[in-house]
Formats: C-alpha cells, structure tokens, sequence
C-alpha cells in the first residue's frame, strides 16, 4: 500500500509503500484515517480490492453495525471475503497490494469464537484486530488470544484497543482504571499498534452528542477524559500512537459544514497529539490523511533538530525558534510520519 500514488507532483519526498510487515515504530502511523465497513456489507471484496477511496487501512466490523442475530452471518462471510483476498494477493504476489485489514470483534466471547474459523492464510491478509470496550476485566484476555494466533501460525499480528469504558469515562474510577490498562498494555506492547478512543461512546454515558458545529473539544466531560489518556499514553517512554475519535458527519461537498467541522476537529486532534482518526463514511479518507502530509519546513526544521548536538537556532523560514533537546521526539516523529505521507513541495498546500 501507498498513499497519495495520484498526486507525485505535489511531493518533494514521495510517500513509501507498507505493509502489514513494515517496521512497528513506522506502521504504527499508517493506519491514519480508518475507514469501518460493516462485515454485512455488500460487495466487500471488490471494494478493497478495488480501493478507489485510498484507504490505507480499513475495519471489518462485527460489533455496533451488526444486529446479535446476524453475528454467524457476519462470521461467515469474513470467512469467505479472506478465503478471497489470501487468493487475490497470491496471484497478485504482491502483499502491499491491500490496504491494512483489521476486524473489530464484538467481545471476548466473540473473538475467541472467531478465532476456532481462522487459518494462517487467512491471517496472512490481516494486520490485526480493533478490541472494543477495552478495559481491565477484558485486557488481557483480548490480547491472551492474539498473541495465541500470532504464535500458533508464525504470523505478525497486532491489537488496536479501545478506550471507552465507563469505568475510564468516570472521574472517581479513571486513574486506577488507566493504571491497569498500562499495565496490561506494557506486557504486550510488542502487539500494540495503536490506541482507540470512543468518543461517541463515551458521549453517550452522560447523553451527550456534538453537533455539526462543534468538535469533541468543546463536550468538556469527553475533552476531560480525552486530556488524561493522552497524558497517560502519549508520554516519551512508551510513544503509543493514540487515534482521534469519530467525526460522526460526512459530505461529499469539501466546502459543507460537516466537512468543515471535520477538518477543525481533526486540526485540534493534530495539535493535542492525536494521529490517525476513525472514519465512517468515503468522503472523510481523503481529508484526513492530507491533513498528515509533513510539510517542507517542518521536515527541514525535524532533520536539523535531529542533526545537531545541541543549542538553539532559527527554524527553516526564520519565524520560531528549534530548541534541540526539547524538540528532538517531535523531529523523531515527523521523520516516522513523513516515512508514510511523504513530505510537500514547498508551497504546496494539500
């Protein structure tokens, strides 16, 4: 996979391909803007296969978006949409030719069940699995079956976990809950690709949903909640990669307000240390991981940061100021980052 193979033109660096088997400390911001497809919906295969939206990862759901009764049906027919891709890569022999493919299952119950269907070449075409309503009850056993699968046929996988239990969301709970989870995410860091939040999960423990004129920023219970888990996870010893929640409003139209309303939220992800966000509907791929592309000045200022020994001096257009040993893990990731979205043109504006 590659992002942006239309648009060479615009790159001073071009954006480099990955796969499920890239290096971590890289993958780790490919996923970028996660589209989720329900595991009911039609025409999957063609639709991955195809790919005519760039998406640089995508999620099989079998949680929210699947009613309980049709929770077999789902099963099977990710079954067959895996049977189908292994063959699609094999006679392509290519395997950067997919997006990243995760499954976000509905429990641990759910997972495990999953797991009895799965064979090697099925997790072969699969980067890994999205753990729903993580917590400290469900840590370990999520990541107990992952790491089962991944030892029993000799094959790279990774777990993205999801923040949005109440017990996080409640502030007389929160600190002894995240204590846990970073436990639990210590022992298995090795399988860890990136964190989740679920921000309309935890909207709707208080009743609470933003509207197309605001962003999750100003829902100040979800912003409170929000602050600590990046206080928690986003610090240098661990450097997880912590993914924005859903933008649940989408349009076609680049100039709408439910677009608009995208880009401000996401902007606002950018600036508190989020990457990558989830997204629900085509249009929003596109507007997100342009928002990833490094810009000239920054991947210049990045290098300088991390060529020198030490001291100050002037960023690349003269206007603020490159402290070194302060910047130097921003430089590291925007060196990581532009692995994966390139670097633009100066001047160039996506």
């Amino acid at each position: 996979m590659k992002y942006f193979t239309n648009s060479k033109s615009s790159f001073y660096i071009e954006p480099k391909e990955f796969n499920k088997y890239s290096d971590k400390d890289i993958l780790k911001y490919a996923v970028g803007a996660n589209l989720y497809m329900p595991a009911l919906q039609q025409n999957l295969f063609q639709k991955i296969t195809t790919n005519s939206y760039d998406a640089g990862s995508i999620t099989i759901c079998v949680e929210d978006s699947i009613e309980e009764s049709q929770i077999n049906n789902a099963f099977n027919n990710i079954i067959s949409l895996l049977d189908a891709l292994y063959e699609f890569i094999k006679s392509n022999n290519d395997k950067s030719i997919l997006p990243l493919i995760f499954i976000r299952v509905r429990n641990i119950h759910n997972f495990n069940e999953l797991s009895k269907s799965l064979k090697k070449e099925h997790l072969s075409v699969i980067c890994g699995f999205v753990f729903p309503k993580f917590n400290s009850d469900t840590g370990n056993r999520y990541f107990n079956i992952l790491k089962f699968l991944s030892n029993q046929y000799n094959e790279r996988l990774y777990g993205m976990p999801i923040i949005e239990d109440e017990k996080v969301m409640r502030k007389e709970s929160r600190y002894y809950e995240l204590d846990k989870i970073c436990s639990i995410l210590k022992v298995y860091n090795e399988y860890v690709l990136n964190i989740r939040i679920g921000g309309t999960d935890f909207s709707s423990i208080f009743g609470l949903r933003r509207s197309v004129s605001t962003t999750i920023y100003d829902v100040l219970v979800v912003a409170d909640c929000m602050t600590d888990i990046l206080n928690y996870f986003l610090n240098q010893k661990y450097q997880y990669v912590i993914s924005g929640p859903v933008w649940e409003f989408y349009s076609w139209n680049r100039n709408s307000k439910e677009m608009k309303g995208l880009i401000k939220e996401l902007l606002l992800d950018i600036q508190n240390g989020f990457h990558g966000k989830t997204v629900i509907h085509p249009s929003q791929i596109d507007v997100v991981n342009k928002a990833y592309v490094i810009k000239f000045e920054e991947w210049q200022d990045a290098n300088n940061i991390l060529n020198a020994k030490g001291g100050v001096f002037s960023g690349y257009n003269g206007n603020r100021m490159n402290e070194v040993n302060p910047h130097r893990s921003w430089a590291k990731k925007i060196l990581a980052k532009a692995e994966i979205y390139g670097v633009a043109n100066l001047n160039t504006k996506f």
